[in-house]
């Protein structure tokens, strides 16, 4: 009688194992942001240093790196560079107004490094981004670019970049989006544990979720009008001031490479 019940106590088991569904797979900020917010291009974490017309370097697996200053690029001073700047608000009512970015966060001992957390507690991070809008510089002629990235202090500045990896990338966002940000850590039970958490813990797990901070910075996904990424058609050979969509951004990398 026992080996019967032990035989039907396993059916269950296995009945009730196979019907159990699967777990969601962990998103990362980054993929979170291309999927809902369908940016090609993400900077990871956001950037109040990368309005339009930055020479950004980019690289598989390392992302975005501030080559040479929208000002260097677009030979205009610092100082008047915020005078060029134009503010649209967002049409897609999507990516307007206000968006929540959810993903799950699955932390282990190893990875957190600080005793008496209960890191089997935090489950979740929740990005919020207000007040959406594409930022763009339509005074700007795309002929003076070539210019400016041949000579002077940008041309210096490549010369760190270009040789480093041959499957780098050299781009110029001609439009920019651009949000008001702030993340909150969420516990299982979905309460906001965030102030309960040292700064340092903070940024573990914003880098398990795929936020990976620098540890000297300030905590960047939280800020004020923040550069997200771009998107739009990549233009590179032989373009011309004519005809070139707003939604686009330039592929400068065999000029780039080019420049001795």
């Amino acid at each position: 009688m026992k080996q019967i019940l032990s035989l039907s106590s396993l059916a269950l088991l296995l009945l009730f194992t196979a019907c159990a569904p699967e777990p969601e797979p962990t998103v990362t900020y980054e993929e979170n942001v291309k999927k809902n917010l369908r940016l090609s291009h993400v900077f990871v974490p956001p950037s109040d240093a990368y309005p339009p017309y930055t020479l950004l370097h980019y690289l598989k697996g390392e992302g975005f790196q501030q080559v040479c200053e929208a000002s260097e690029v677009t030979g205009v001073a610092e100082e008047n560079l915020s005078k060029k700047l134009v503010s649209k608000n967002l049409s897609n009512s999507t990516m307007s107004k206000s968006y929540n970015l959810n993903y799950g966060v699955n932390l282990s001992q190893k990875g957190v490094g600080f005793g008496g957390v209960d890191y089997q507690n935090i489950k979740n991070v929740v990005i919020t981004l207000e007040n959406g809008k594409i930022i763009s510089m339509p005074s700007v002629h795309i002929s003076d670019v070539n210019k400016t990235l041949s000579t002077g202090k940008c041309a210096e500045d490549i010369k760190f970049f270009k040789n480093d990896n041959p499957n780098s990338k050299f781009y110029i966002p001609r439009e920019v989006y651009q949000y008001s940000m702030k993340y909150s850590i969420l516990d299982k039970n979905g309460v906001d544990i965030t102030a309960k958490l040292s700064k340092n813990l903070q940024k573990v797990v914003l880098a398990n979720a795929g936020i990976d901070i620098d540890k000297e910075s300030v905590m960047t996904m939280n800020g004020k009008e923040l550069y997200i990424g771009f998107k739009g058609a990549a233009i590179g050979k032989g373009i011309t001031p004519k005809g070139i969509p707003e939604n686009s951004f330039l592929d400068v990398t065999d000029l780039v490479k080019s420049i001795k």
